[in-house]
């Protein structure tokens, strides 16, 4: 199965974007997840979430349709692995506390673990990465690795034995830049489309072709809208995930709602309008 979402629904330029009519309980999570099939959390990339927050998440999927899948990034302290080990096992010790209540669960799309753009593959590299695979153990994982030393033969044999699968990253426009394709390493595909705007028709396109391409070797394939946020342009990651959807669907129209759409008119051919909330 595929599905498509965006990172992140906290921008204080989305509340531009929610329901006009909608009540004084209304959580954009919920909304989400009504209309995503993966919503990802990118605050924790910065910071280990509180208890209170991870119970919010886990509750705000209870009426969502039985497809949608949450996504959660790890404390980035994880991933860099310049900092000293100690430091290291302490963020993954409260992280792996305060995410419990996710873990096991079946609204828990994957854990993602971004490496920084300097980690090379090694060996100390896999003995780490697998030791964080034992702190989450039962939770479907993804690793996102920048250096091509990471789709190597040797290094993706290592990827999956450690318990990860690893990312089909959207590589910039340079000589030593990772593949776009690799073998998968585990059960899950996940894609990332990092574009600071709105997305050519085009780049759609070659993203939803890739995501049906690797659909046929994984269990679960996961494409996540994000990239830099021009403030002007917050839910623009909210606009690129309906492109995708209704290209997907083969360009057959997805729901949406009026504000969003109001907020970026080139979506009208694409979209059948939602009811008003109330």
């Amino acid at each position: 199965m595929i599905r498509v979402g965006p990172s992140g629904w906290t921008h204080p330029r989305l509340a531009d974007v929610w329901p006009i009519r909608r009540g004084p309980t209304f959580d954009p999570l919920a909304f989400l997840a009504e209309h995503f099939g993966c919503v990802e959390v990118d605050i924790t990339a910065h910071a280990v979430p509180r208890p209170q927050h991870v119970t919010r998440w886990k509750a705000a999927l209870a009426d969502a349709p039985e497809r949608t899948r949450l996504l959660v990034r790890l404390p980035a302290t994880l991933g860099e692995l310049g900092r000293p080990v100690e430091e290291r096992r302490e963020a993954v010790e409260a992280a792996a506390a305060a995410l419990r209540p996710l873990l096991g669960r079946d609204r828990l799309g994957a854990l993602v673990l971004t490496l920084g753009d300097g980690v090379l593959h090694g060996a100390t590299e896999t003995r780490w990465i697998a030791g964080v695979a034992r702190a989450f153990s039962g939770a479907p994982l993804v690793l996102e690795a920048a250096h091509p030393s990471w789709y190597e033969s040797r290094a993706l044999d290592a990827v999956g034995g450690a318990g990860w699968s690893l990312a089909h990253v959207e590589p910039p426009d340079r000589w030593d830049a990772p593949p776009r394709r690799h073998r998968p390493t585990g059960p899950i595909g996940m894609l990332r489309l990092l574009a600071p705007g709105q997305a050519p028709p085009p780049v759609i396109g070659a993203l939803a072709r890739r995501a049906r391409a690797l659909q046929d070797h994984v269990r679960d394939v996961f494409v996540v809208t994000a990239g830099p946020i021009d403030p002007a342009a917050a839910s623009m990651r909210l606009a690129s995930a309906l492109e995708l959807r209704f290209v997907l669907a083969g360009e057959r129209p997805v729901r949406a709602w009026p504000e969003l759409v109001a907020a970026h008119p080139h979506l009208v051919p694409l979209v059948l309008p939602d009811e008003p909330a109330t």
